[in-house]
């Protein structure tokens, strides 16, 4: 591998991960205002807009065979619901906190691929899935008066967010990007259209809960600085996308997975940044966890050379790694 490319390869990525916290930072922001929904439609009209005129999506998708064009809309709706498990989350929660549960869902998906996928694994990922979780009752404490109903939205983003991936390693040798990516933004957009009418008729008035608000108020009107707000989001979630898929494109998941998690520490500094939220000890120990846990299996992965097979490279730690060799 050219040292150049993977060098370029890695910067991408690790960009693409330290800008999305920004767009979650951002739609929290937004979400003492907006409903939900009208923010996703938003969003999304304006990243279909650019793939559909840069990236050809929209003549790529109608070219899709009908079979890919089910999957990958069934693929979409996963991660429309971790979205929505995520967002309505993070209404109410610190964004560190959030992010954190939210990045057990690599190891997750090592997990769910001996169940789906057959694949074996062994005890050293066994042990790796075990500590995360550990990790992740340190930030959930349950049983105590930090625990918040909402952090089980966020444990449901990061589980449907692995099937997600599960479903991107069954469908890794399908379609093409840019069908993929306009596929994708069509799932936000037309999911988002039920609630935005219930929304646009009013919606509920205030409940007292940031997540139901969030979910249920009525729309408004954006001002320009919102407007850019949502540009910035959309922005943010298309290059990832787009620096993801060149990453793995091009270098080893296994070499390039860890860089991922700069997502977390860069979630705690805009969390701290914007709204003062300074992680607890107990929510330090438990990120801690998560990462070492990642950072373990990816170590094991490097050790006994586990094969890449990336024809349609996704974003997400181990959306394509395939495993020649057990650990």
């Amino acid at each position: 591998m050219n040292d150049r490319v993977t060098k370029i390869s890695i910067l991408v990525l690790m960009l693409g991960m330290a800008l999305i916290p920004l767009n979650d930072s951002l739609i929290k922001l937004l979400s003492s205002r907006f409903p939900l929904a009208q923010i996703v439609v938003i969003r999304a009209l304006i990243c279909i807009f650019i793939i559909a005129i840069i990236g050809q999506g929209a003549k790529k998708t109608l070219l899709l065979p009908r079979r890919t064009l089910i999957l990958f809309s069934i693929r979409g709706m996963c991660l429309v619901i971790a979205m929505y498990f995520f967002f309505v989350a993070l209404a109410s929660l610190p964004l560190s906190t959030v992010v954190s549960i939210f990045f057990i869902s690599p190891l997750l998906i090592t997990f769910l691929s001996s169940i789906v996928l057959n694949e074996r694994i062994g005890i050293h990922r066994v042990t790796s899935v075990i500590t995360a979780l550990i990790g992740v009752m340190f930030v959930m404490k349950p049983g105590t008066s930090e625990f918040h109903p909402e952090m089980l939205l966020a444990f449901g983003s990061a589980v449907s967010y692995a099937i997600f991936q599960i479903f991107t390693r069954s469908l890794k040798s399908d379609g093409n990007l840019p069908a993929l990516i306009t596929i994708q933004h069509l799932c936000y957009f037309f999911s988002a259209l039920p609630l935005l009418a219930f929304n646009w008729s009013g919606g509920l008035s205030s409940t007292g809960n940031m997540s139901f608000d969030f979910l249920l108020r009525g729309t408004v009107s954006p001002t320009l600085t919102e407007i850019i707000y949502i540009s910035i989001c959309a922005g943010a979630v298309l290059f990832l996308s787009l620096a993801s898929s060149f990453a793995y494109r091009n270098v080893e998941a296994s070499l390039i997975a860890p860089f991922e998690y700069i997502a977390i520490p860069v979630s705690v500094v805009w969390g701290i940044v914007i709204w003062g939220d300074y992680p607890s000890l107990s929510a330090w120990v438990g990120m801690g966890l998560i990462i070492a846990s990642g950072i373990y299996v990816i170590y094991r992965e490097r050790v006994n050379n586990v094969e890449i097979v990336s024809s349609i490279p996704m974003p997400g730690s181990a959306g394509m790694v395939q495993n020649k060799k057990d650990d």
